[in-house]
């Protein structure tokens, strides 16, 4: 006779949605994010040191102890490219696997030749632009080598980084109680240590200006938790952006929460679970009164609403304005805007946009200050504030529009798509919108997690959390 069917468990109400989740955490390289092996060595050689260090310092990028960058002072990618080359054994299969991006430097240094014959030539500035895709790419190449070739224990790298930002988190809480008691021992001690220093008017924590906060908890670890599933992200990432929003540590850091929590919210819920949908619905709701709670209590958020982006705030103006005098040269150079102005050029596109992208500001009501009156003449270092207005200048629409090709090729290729996907894509182009570090962590992350691992997208049962 037959056996008898095995009784099946009643299934219980899914609202998180799993088609969603990354693989990432159910396969090889990251399986072990949840328990690494008792046995399973931290490091394979003295040269791992070096990517535990480049983890340990990814918060400290503002001290003097780093090398300037634009608008920046880091010091992980340094440790990511002495890893990598130290690793040297391991690139060939690296290149190999991520061969497009590496080989893509070659294209804008090709195409920024037609920008160095009819521009100018600026060497430190071509140096700093060029230095910073490099130390990029080593990142993901430091990436790859670490969890796909040598298999480190992802554990202990998490750990690593947990503990890091915790220690970041502390400095912003011990910084802003010097500010309460008005300790000036304490504040010199901090404003010492800092490149440019906001510690006498705000917490900075160890980023370079407060309002890069975001940029870390959206850009790095909003993603490894998406990632890995480590639980400990779920805890570090809200303490964080709630105490930087309390501490007073910039407006951006709200703008930034409001955005990355729907976007989280958007990738996480089950949506054909009506309870899960109606608690979307009642999340959302929560963040647009939150977002408008914040506008009419926050004093700069609130003269941002009621006095406009150009005249709210002397630091949204100048902003606005680094990224206006560039794009305003767009218009009015067709083939520069197609080609670039050659790498390390933006200060001349600064410089032939200024008089018209000043008059259209001034007509529409925009508060001027040093900061933007002295870019009628911009030093060869001139930023941006903007990836995108920095990029295009420099390299042309044509080569950005390769990049977004490149990158939406990779992920397809790797089958990669699905909502969680599209949500970190969104995520990491918005952050992009004011930082213009070509090194920064976010997109070469990105682009590691893409290739190494198929996300789940048939298996709702795989990795669902149960109500």
């Amino acid at each position: 006779m037959p056996a008898a069917p095995t009784p099946q468990a009643p299934r219980t109400a899914t609202y998180l949605s799993a088609p969603h989740t990354p693989a990432f955490a159910q396969r090889d390289i990251f399986a072990p994010a949840q328990a690494d092996a008792p046995t399973q060595p931290i490091a394979r050689d003295p040269s791992d040191l070096l990517f535990y260090m480049a983890l340990a310092m990814l918060p400290v990028d503002g001290t003097l102890l780093g090398v300037p960058l634009p608008y920046w002072t880091p010091l992980s990618p340094w440790f990511f490219l002495a890893y990598a080359l130290s690793n040297w054994r391991y690139l060939r299969l690296t290149l190999r696997k991520y061969l497009p991006f590496f080989l893509f430097p070659v294209l804008l240094a090709v195409t920024s030749i037609y920008g160095w014959q009819t521009v100018a030539v600026h060497a430190n500035a071509i140096a700093l632009s060029f230095v910073s895709i490099l130390l990029g790419l080593a990142c993901l190449a430091s990436l790859d080598i670490a969890f796909a070739r040598k298999r480190l224990p992802i554990r202990a790298s998490l750990t690593v980084v947990v503990c890091t930002y915790w220690f970041a988190f502390a400095v912003g809480v011990a910084q802003f109680i010097a500010l309460k008691l008005q300790s000036d021992a304490t504040l010199h001690y901090f404003a010492a240590m800092m490149y440019r220093r906001y510690i006498r008017v705000r917490p900075q924590f160890l980023f370079a200006e407060p309002s890069y906060t975001g940029m870390h908890l959206f850009g790095v670890l909003l993603p490894l938790f998406w990632l890995t599933r480590d639980r400990r992200f779920a805890v570090l990432i809200p303490v964080f952006a709630a105490g930087a929003i309390a501490m007073g540590s910039g407006t951006r850091i709200i703008i930034d929460s409001a955005v990355a929590l729907f976007l989280w919210l958007v990738s996480a819920v089950n949506f054909r679970n009506r309870k899960a949908t109606w608690g979307f619905i009642a999340g959302s709701s929560a963040i647009a009164a939150g977002s408008l709670l914040s506008t009419i209590l926050e004093p700069r958020l609130n003269a941002l609403a009621t006095r406009g982006l150009l005249a709210g705030d002397g630091s949204m103006s100048a902003r606005i304005f680094h990224m206006l005098a560039p794009m305003w040269s767009w218009k009015h150079d067709l083939l520069h805007f197609l080609f670039g102005w050659g790498s390390g050029n933006i200060s001349d596109a600064v410089r032939d946009g200024y008089a018209g992208a000043r008059q259209w500001f001034d007509a529409h009501g925009g508060a001027a200050n040093q900061e933007i009156n002295g870019l009628v003449n911009p030093p060869t270092n001139t930023f941006t504030m903007s990836v995108y207005s920095s990029f295009i200048t420099e390299f042309g629409i044509v080569m950005f529009a390769l990049l977004a090709v490149m990158l939406l090729i990779h992920v397809t290729t790797h089958r990669a798509w699905n909502r969680t996907t599209v949500c970190w894509l969104v995520l990491t182009a918005y952050l992009y919108i004011q930082f213009e570090s070509y090194a920064f962590y976010a997109l070469w992350l990105l682009i590691f997690a893409a290739a190494s691992s198929r996300f789940a997208a048939s298996h709702p049962s795989s990795s669902a959390r149960q109500s």
